[in-house]
């Protein structure tokens, strides 16, 4: 088992020379990673480009929070396929 650790998907970009920063919460670095990678967000990544410009940060920052255990899961052993 190992533990997970909750997750934030952070979105920083430049408002009139302010920094604004927001964030998602996942359960686990690789949900957030999933989240970015399957496309959900392009569509949102387009619209702040398109109004604040192309100063836009997107990525996963993992918290020192657990958020629970995921089991390892292991191969099953294959019986020896030689013949006597």
């Amino acid at each position: 088992m190992f533990k997970l650790f909750y997750t934030l998907l952070v979105i920083e970009y430049v408002v009139e020379d302010h920094d604004v920063s927001t964030s998602v919460i996942f359960q686990s670095q690789q949900e957030c990673y999933d989240a970015m990678g399957d496309g959900v967000l392009d569509d949102l990544y387009d619209i702040l480009a398109d109004t604040y410009g192309k100063e836009i940060m997107m990525y996963c920052r993992r918290t020192p929070i657990a958020s629970g255990y995921r089991e390892i899961i292991k191969p099953k052993v294959r019986p020896n396929d030689k013949m006597d």
